[in-house]
């Protein structure tokens, strides 16, 4: 029985180092598409860096000329005199 045991220890083994070198061999082989998720996470970080620079509230700019206060336009309106009705004409 000591046998048996023995086998089956050494199969559990290499049931072990056989999972450990395929995750050594996908690691190896993914490892260009994970450097490259890297540098876009690193170059979506600087453009985000550059629009929050970008649309960040900045102190106004100085008028060119200085700016006064506009009057309101003001309409006149004549009073109708009550004699001038509507005048009607005739049809011909």
């Amino acid at each position: 029985m000591s046998m048996v045991s023995l086998l089956a220890s050494l199969v559990m083994a290499g049931a072990g180092c056989v999972a450990f070198a395929a995750i050594a061999v996908t690691v190896r082989a993914q490892l260009p598409a994970v450097r490259k998720l890297l540098a876009d996470s690193r170059a979506l970080a600087a453009d985000r860096e550059f629009l929050v620079e970008i649309t960040t509230t900045s102190m106004p700019a100085e008028p060119r000329m200085p700016v006064r206060a506009r009057r309101a336009a003001v309409r006149v309106v004549r009073p109708v005199p009550a004699s001038a009705g509507p005048r009607l004409r005739a049809a011909a």
